[in-house]
């Protein structure tokens, strides 16, 4: 049974994989092919707040298979089936095979977890090495044999992931000083120790990440509210997702009233979960899904780093406890609740996968849309070119960015601008960000062009026409 679900999770994400690369894929699958493996680590790794573990098997992946869509998502592909099957053998160790079965089905139909399996991002991978350490963590802990080694490396593999998975360490050890455990606390100190230390060679260029990002900060006082500034909305919107994904509804009222019983019986199953857990599980799953989510919240009235997907290695905990509250029902009614929960995934998974409107932004889209118009000049809202564009582009259209300095503060931020071109193309990307004043569209007005049309992008937003008087 858990092969067919194997399977079928695979298949899920390879729907609809080869949709356009947005910002952060382009930039990551573009620096591999600029840098070597070694600036890969160590110079463009200081403007990307991440530990080097995927900016290594990314740069590796795409000197070997290339770097199409597919290709450079495929990695996070692996490791999003790779899950699934961690999440069964947990299920599985902590109370029955039907339990893994029932976890491993609700991650592999889930939205949200399909999304960032195809995503050339770092989150799968940060989701798995969580995964792999807890199901180690569980085996120490029901007193059977682990090799020092092996936990080692695990925490290793965390360290290597994602600063945001670093979370899962303050909660493992809440968990082990209430269990009181003594020896697998030592156990546990020292692996992590060990990992640290191996790591430590890392922490210079993490300050100068720090240092970089703390610069952007202040220099881009709305980018906060992107990378994820503290919000009342972020705690209960990390749960909406959870359930439903990155789908939306424009009418809130309706979104609303659809969503509440979704969120009612997921609700009611987590609960039963929690009621039903036994033994030290109870605070395992406790710990693993409250304290990293507390710990961000906290962590982002500092620095923006609280965003649901960041965090996306909680979800698998709160999948197992859905999957227990449902196994605690009685015999016929728990498939029903099964079966509604995968059912309810199973729509929002096929509203992302052949919805464009939910799909990541179209740079494709865009850059198709501009082959016809090998002569007009498109602008960017940035002091360059934006790497997506260039990634589908190929150097074979006249683009520019706008600005001089970024954010534009006033006109003399604007690049100089041909007053001879016919047609312009304004892209509004990230503009509240870069050109909050709108200055280089309202510059264009001043040199005698006319708006005359307006394209929407999904995901990059407007792209406005302006034409010579």
């Amino acid at each position: 049974m858990i092969w067919i679900i194997l399977f079928f999770g695979l298949g899920l994400r390879l729907i609809s994989i080869n949709q356009s690369l947005w910002l952060d894929e382009a930039i990551n699958v573009l620096a591999t092919q600029k840098f070597s493996l070694l600036g890969m680590i160590t110079e463009y790794a200081k403007a990307d707040f991440h530990p080097p573990g995927f900016f290594i098997i990314l740069w590796i992946w795409t000197k070997i298979f290339g770097i199409s869509e597919i290709s450079s998502r495929l990695p996070s592909v692996i490791f999003g089936v790779l899950a699934i099957y961690i999440v069964y053998l947990i299920g599985q160790k902590i109370h029955s095979r039907t339990l893994g079965i029932f976890s491993a089905l609700l991650l592999a139909v889930n939205p949200l977890h399909i999304y960032y399996s195809q995503e050339a991002r770092m989150y799968a991978l940060a989701t798995l090495a969580v995964l792999i350490n807890i199901f180690l963590l569980i085996k120490l802990i029901k007193g059977e044999r682990i090799n020092l080694f092996l936990l080692i490396l695990s925490d290793l593999f965390i360290l290597a992931s994602d600063y945001i998975a670093y979370f899962i360490f303050p909660a493992q050890l809440f968990f082990l000083l209430f269990i009181k455990r003594k020896e697998i606390i030592k156990k546990w100190i020292i692996a992590l120790s060990v990992a640290l230390v191996l790591g430590i060679w890392w922490l210079p260029l993490f300050l100068g990440q720090l240092n970089v990002g703390s610069i952007a900060s202040s220099n881009l006082p709305t980018w906060k509210f992107v990378a994820g500034a503290f919000d009342l909305k972020t705690l209960p919107l990390t749960f909406v997702k959870f359930i439903i994904g990155r789908i939306s509804l424009a009418d809130k009222l309706l979104y609303a009233t659809i969503l509440l019983p979704v969120l009612g019986l997921f609700g009611y199953l987590l609960w039963k979960g929690i009621q039903s857990v036994s033994g030290f599980y109870r605070q395992l799953f406790t710990c693993w899904i409250i304290i990293p989510l507390l710990i961000a919240t906290l962590v982002s009235f500092v620095i923006p780093v609280y965003n649901y997907f960041r965090v996306l290695y909680v979800l698998p905990g709160i999948i197992l406890l859905v999957s227990i509250g449902t196994l605690s029902l009685e015999k016929k009614v728990k498939y029903v609740f099964l079966a509604g929960t995968v059912l309810i995934e199973l729509f929002c998974t096929y509203v992302y996968l052949f919805n464009s409107d939910f799909q990541r932004e179209d740079w494709r889209g865009l850059v198709s849309f501009f082959k016809d118009k090998p002569t007009a000049l498109i602008l960017f809202e940035s002091s360059g070119n934006l790497p997506p564009f260039d990634y589908y582009a190929k150097n074979n259209l006249k683009a520019k960015g706008a600005l001089k300095d970024f954010p534009a503060k006033n006109e003399s931020d604007i690049a100089f601008l041909e007053e001879t071109e016919k047609d312009v193309y304004l892209v509004e990307y990230l503009v509240e960000i870069s050109d909050p004043q709108r200055l280089v569209g309202r510059k264009l007005l001043g040199l005698g062009y006319e708006q005359i049309d307006t394209k929407n992008f999904t995901g990059v937003g407007f792209v406005y026409h302006y034409v010579k008087k």
